[in-house]
């Protein structure tokens, strides 16, 4: 596939993030950018091979790798066969840089996903969408983009192999047995000795994963459970924390309303408001 498109900037430029081009060639054309590209740019192939020469490196690109470039990073790239099939999407905004931070990619890199085919499918949707004539093409671009993103991190962040998705993996034990016991008086011992780990470890485990401690991951699973329970309006607020692992009301009720700044009776009563 040879298909590209440059946009017309209209009042998305206000959004987040908005897309500048986007484009696929069956046979990528030899770039050499002294002053690099003046916007983010992440490329990727479909099949076939190139070169890339980036920081004094040069890497082998086939299909599945990953490229991402930020402004004025100076590079090079070329084809070695007949087909090097490469799809990209340029972008801006003010929160590229946040979003782009978030998923690890920070600076110029190479990386490789496992399997493209749902990123693809995102990256097909803002191609077709940007060679339409909808006024609104290009807000609904930046929608894509943020999918596009958050299935980027997916794919290559928690599960290619990386170093985090390897931690994610040995954590999912202990994720599984709190998803089915929530309503028990779980101990940090009992859970570390789920994967063989020291209470410490675990802590740690979690956090760089998960950004949260494990009893703070219990905490939001009762929570969770807790605002179901309260929107089916069947029994009443001392049940609910005993049915979510809370023996005092009191604590529960403190725990509900630090993490949705309502009391379980506020949040009954908005709800039940919202539904007549």
């Amino acid at each position: 596939m040879t298909d590209y498109y440059y946009t017309v900037l209209g009042d998305e430029v206000n959004l987040p993030m908005y897309v500048l081009g986007v484009g696929a060639r069956d046979r990528e054309f030899h770039f050499i950018r002294e002053d690099g590209y003046p916007n983010h740019q992440i490329i990727y192939c479909i099949r076939g091979s190139g070169v890339l020469k980036l920081e004094g490196q040069e890497y082998q690109i086939t299909a599945g790798d990953a490229i991402y470039l930020p402004p004025d990073v100076p590079h090079e790239y070329y084809p070695v066969e007949d087909i090097w099939e490469t799809h990209w999407l340029t972008f801006e905004g003010r929160e590229v840089k946040a979003v782009l931070d978030y998923i690890k990619l920070d600076k110029a890199k190479v990386f490789h996903i496992h399997d493209i085919s749902s990123l693809d499918a995102i990256f097909k949707k803002i191609l077709y969408l940007m060679k339409t004539n909808y006024y609104y093409r290009g807000h609904q671009c930046s929608a894509y983009l943020y999918q596009f993103f958050i299935e980027l991190n997916r794919v290559v962040n928690l599960q290619n192999g990386s170093k985090d998705g390897a931690k994610l993996n040995q954590l999912q034990p202990v994720i599984d047995y709190i998803e089915k016991n929530y309503q028990q008086n779980l101990t940090l011992s009992e859970l570390s000795e789920l994967i063989d780990l020291s209470p410490q470890y675990l802590c740690r485990l979690f956090k760089e994963c998960l950004n949260m401690r494990p009893f703070e991951y219990l905490a939001r699973k009762r929570i969770q459970q807790a605002k179901l329970l309260l929107l089916e309006d069947k029994k009443n607020i001392n049940e609910i924390a005993a049915l979510v692992g809370y023996n005092d009301c009191s604590y529960f009720c403190a725990v509900f309303k630090r993490h949705e700044m309502l009391s379980p009776a506020e949040f009954r009563s908005l709800h039940k408001k919202a539904n007549s």
